[in-house]
């Protein structure tokens, strides 16, 4: 559906709004040197990352029978808040959640992350009066974002055809199609824009680029 038709925008966190890869991609080169392992570079992040996450986590080469994932999951998680707020919003984020607010089209967050941790970094960077919900996940595992956007699908009793998802990898790209909804895609986070047009979803450079798709196609819907 084109974007004249959407009431709902369900936004992705990490390295969507949350310019995080690089710091996040600092914390696995820590953790790997201790372990004596090799260290990606960004190239080869975006080429290795997936969801769940312990599939990443294998191929960088992480030996699950000397330490179990949940042990390295859990040193990741804790590292990652010591210092989060060093990063920065992805640029134009602000102005774009106004702007889409602007035009009468609701937005929630649907994240990877465990509920209060998203719900304390939403708050920390100023942007909860942007979104009606924020849809976090019950463990720092990862594997229930789809279930807890179906979840979210259900309850609510919203057209699916009427809710846009936005991320920035092709797991995201997963979530939409098995909520029944559409999905557009942003490079500049964990996956490069060679990946995230294999999901055969629409691509965008940029935060603004979404912005004026969402607005060209409402003003070809408006009658003259």
């Amino acid at each position: 559906m084109d974007g004249s038709g959407y009431d709902v925008i369900l936004w992705d966190w990490n390295g969507t709004l949350l310019d995080d890869s690089l710091y996040g991609l600092s914390i696995i080169n820590s953790m790997l040197r201790r372990r004596g392992l090799p260290e990606p570079s960004r190239e080869e992040h975006g080429r290795l990352f997936d969801f769940p996450v312990i599939l990443y986590y294998e191929r960088l080469g992480f030996d699950f029978e000397k330490e179990p994932f949940e042990v390295i999951s859990h040193e990741f998680v804790d590292t990652y808040f010591q210092n989060v707020n060093s990063c920065v919003l992805r640029e134009g984020t602000v102005e774009a959640l106004g702007q889409i607010r602007d035009l009468g089209i609701r937005q929630s967050v649907l994240s990877a992350s465990r509920q209060d941790n998203l719900e304390r970094m939403i708050s920390d960077y100023g942007l909860a009066g942007f979104f009606d919900e924020l849809l976090g996940i019950d463990s720092i595992h990862a594997p229930g974002k789809s279930g807890r956007g179906c979840d979210w699908i259900r309850e609510s009793g919203i057209d699916p055809a009427r809710v846009l998802l936005i991320g920035d990898t092709m797991h995201d790209a997963e979530v939409a199609a098995e909520m029944g909804i559409d999905g557009w895609m942003i490079e500049g986070g964990h996956h490069p824009m060679n990946r995230l047009k294999e999901t055969g979803c629409p691509c965008f450079s940029s935060l603004p680029k979404i912005l004026q798709a969402l607005a060209e196609s409402r003003s070809k819907a408006s009658p003259l």
